[in-house]
């Protein structure tokens, strides 16, 4: 009897020191969060529960309480300031635990690459996504803006590609670009990258902007729309993506560009240089044309963005039209598979265990502490 609860006791001390060695290691920059939502609902009823508890004691002070009677306190015979602190430790120590069930709660997980060989089957593809300042503004007939409006869309397009071996690479576009993931063919993995990323990034935000404030990016010199620069990257990755894949330069690939066309600098040479990879360009056009004002625009039909890339054998979907996104889907569906070598895959690594073991640590550090702290800083004299 007192040998088997020896053993479960080392059993859970080695789990509680596997699982606080794993906490303590893990680079929290590299985390990503699955289910930001619910943890914020748990957020709330945890803040709004302390919030009424403190309304309680203000409002209902403890019975025990007369201001009217008993007797002043010499200073010397009071609390002193080592002995307040260690009597708030349990409090504090109980707020971290239950914070560390919050960030449990919203799915933590860090991405992995798992070494293999082999070879299967793949549609390659280059989405670039258009974060400047201009997507800030409102998408005619909604409450939303032009980049929420396109991303919404775009993750419903990742659900439909969903289990369909897609070998994406993530790019997003203001005055420069930015490549958030190379490469990879984890849906799930790929999907939250998609969903974790900004709606915008610009230098400073306008009243015209209406994007959800944990959505944008306040970087200097950012805001314009230069789709050359992007373009000039996405080359130089296909060209070396295809020496390591080992398939040929001209392989079949796919270019999906999201944007509202507002370019800057059109990019001739660039899409010359992506015709000669065979290289497809398809632009999903967010048109925030409000149609009230159409007839006072300069030009008549697609922009210039548009209309060269179609010179270069792409095609564009005007996002007005509701079919629009099912059209874009349908020509990237028809593109031909590429056999290539695998050499590694994205995985998506659950982290919640971790954050849930250093919270039951504390819990259970809680009691004890909390009966030492009532011995030297409870209620004195």
């Amino acid at each position: 009897m007192i040998e088997a609860i020896v053993d479960r006791g080392a059993e859970l001390f080695r789990f509680l020191r596997a699982g606080l060695v794993d906490f303590a290691s893990t680079d929290f920059a590299q985390v990503h969060y699955g289910d930001v939502g619910t943890a914020r609902m748990l957020g709330v009823v945890v803040l709004a529960a302390v919030g009424l508890a403190a309304l309680r004691r203000w409002r209902w002070p403890r019975a025990h309480w007369r201001l009217h009677s008993g007797h002043a306190i010499d200073s010397a015979h009071a609390r002193r300031t080592w002995q307040r602190v260690v009597y708030a430790l349990p409090k504090i120590a109980l707020g971290a635990a239950v914070a560390l069930m919050i960030v449990a709660a919203a799915g933590p997980f860090l991405a992995s690459t798992e070494e293999f060989g082999g070879s299967m089957d793949s549609r390659l593809r280059v989405d670039l996504i258009d974060v400047s300042g201009s997507m800030g503004w409102q998408f005619p007939g909604t409450l939303a803006s032009k980049a929420q409006v396109a991303r919404e869309a775009y993750l419903k397009f990742l659900e439909m590609r969903r289990g369909k071996n897609d070998r994406v690479s993530l790019w997003l576009f203001s005055s420069h670009p930015y490549m958030i993931d190379d490469f990879v063919t984890d849906d799930e993995l790929y999907y939250f990258e998609a969903l974790d990323a900004p709606y915008l990034m610009t230098q400073a935000l306008d009243r015209a902007m209406i994007v959800p404030a944990d959505k944008v990016r306040i970087i200097p010199a950012e805001g314009d729309s230069n789709i050359v620069r992007p373009l000039q990257a996405i080359v130089r990755q296909l060209d070396a993506d295809a020496v390591s894949a080992g398939v040929s330069r001209t392989a079949p690939r796919a270019l999906l560009v999201v944007t509202d066309a507002a370019v800057s600098e059109l990019p001739e040479s660039e899409l010359a240089e992506l015709s000669k990879r065979a290289v497809v360009p398809y632009v999903i056009y967010i048109n925030g044309t409000n149609p009230q004002f159409a007839s006072m625009l300069a030009h008549d039909g697609p922009p210039p963005l548009v209309e060269q890339i179609r010179a270069y054998g792409g095609d564009y979907f005007d996002a007005r039209d509701p079919d629009a996104l099912a059209r874009a889907y349908a020509a990237i569906d028809a593109r031909e598979a590429v056999r290539y070598e695998v050499r590694h895959r994205a995985l998506r690594v659950p982290i919640h265990d971790r954050f849930l073991v250093a919270s039951l640590m504390l819990l259970m550090l809680i009691i004890p502490a909390g009966m030492i702290a009532e011995l030297l800083g409870g209620t004195y004299p």
